[in-house]
């Protein structure tokens, strides 16, 4: 066994080095408050400890240490046999966000095949932005495991590059998962709204009501101002989720051609929607919303009325 010049150092060696798993498991906590250097190599040690509750200890505590050092000792604790030392090291890749880990981290995702252990690497690459990801990112998301493509998905909208929207697109429309087209309709925001707009209005239609969520999110994110009546429209969708993120949306494009659809929105029978139609009235601003706002003063939801006494402030302030 390889000695420290450090005592606490040494003393958490020979306790990891024990024949007791509890003992190796309170050494692997006291590592971080070790505070050296070299305590590194001691928790990729605890990442390969034949007791599971061990391992799952290390996984746990490596966003204490330099990711560049634990980086590959967590990418293979990512084909672990026990699932829960699995889960805890792709949770860790995750939150390692260190730039100098994607190096590591893009070369063993050229070496897996692993769903797993692809989608977890893709997840820890995303935060980085690294221009590196962009191939095998783009290669990934034709993966026949949809979590890997939904990740690699994930990747590409964070690198917010214009040559990758058509691909974006592509899968936002046309893949057979429902969470992967969501997540493919929130990565188009960083686009100009006349590139993907009509792609986000054709997306309302979607079979899934997640992804009609996510595309009447994106347009208001994007304000597509094209999109008004496909908004309109959606308030009457037969998932109330899709109607309130629509009055929402509508409530950012700031149109007053929306008016008459948040005031039936605001007479709803869900709280909810009425607290949003007040809100997006509110934000709109116009006179002619005035009714409708005024006629909120006396909701029964008290949550509602605050909004409308705010949303007339608004009108008021822009009289």
């Amino acid at each position: 066994m390889k000695t420290y010049d450090d005592p606490m150092l040494q003393q958490i060696a020979e306790n990891l080095a024990s024949e007791d798993p509890g003992i190796r498991r309170v050494a692997v906590l006291e590592l971080v408050d070790c505070g050296e250097p070299e305590a590194a190599e001691l928790l990729i040690l605890a990442l390969n400890d034949p007791d599971p509750a061990v391992r799952q200890e290390a996984a746990k505590v490596v966003d204490e240490f330099d990711a560049v050092d634990i980086a590959d000792a967590l990418i293979a604790a990512l084909q672990d046999s026990n699932e829960v030392v699995r889960n805890a090291a792709a949770h860790a890749l995750a939150d390692l966000k260190d730039p100098a880990a994607a190096l590591p981290l893009l070369e063993a995702l050229e070496g897996t095949d692993d769903p797993f252990v692809v989608a977890g690497i893709l997840r820890a690459v995303k935060p980085l932005r690294n221009p590196a990801a962009q191939a095998p990112a783009l290669q990934r998301m034709h993966a026949e495991d949809p979590g890997v493509r939904r990740e690699a998905v994930a990747v590409i909208g964070w690198l917010k590059q214009t040559e990758n929207l058509p691909a974006l697109m592509e899968r936002a429309q046309h893949d057979s998962d429902a969470e992967v087209r969501r997540a493919a309709t929130g990565a188009l925001v960083y686009a100009a709204p006349e590139q993907v707009g009509p792609t986000l209005v054709g997306l309302l239609r979607d079979e899934h009501w997640q992804v009609r969520v996510e595309a009447t999110v994106s347009i208001g994110k994007l304000n597509y101002q094209a999109a008004l009546q496909p908004l309109v429209e959606a308030t009457h969708d037969s998932f109330w989720q899709v109607r309130e993120k629509a009055v929402d949306s509508l409530g950012k494009l700031g149109s007053v051609g929306a008016i008459p659809a948040l005031g039936v929105c605001a007479r709803d029978p869900m709280s909810n929607l009425r607290k949003a139609a007040i809100g997006a009235l509110g934000a709109i601003a116009h006179n002619d919303g005035r009714p409708f706002i005024e006629a909120a003063l006396d909701d029964p939801d008290p949550d509602v009325r605050k909004l409308a006494r705010w949303a007339i402030s608004k009108l008021d302030a822009a009289a």
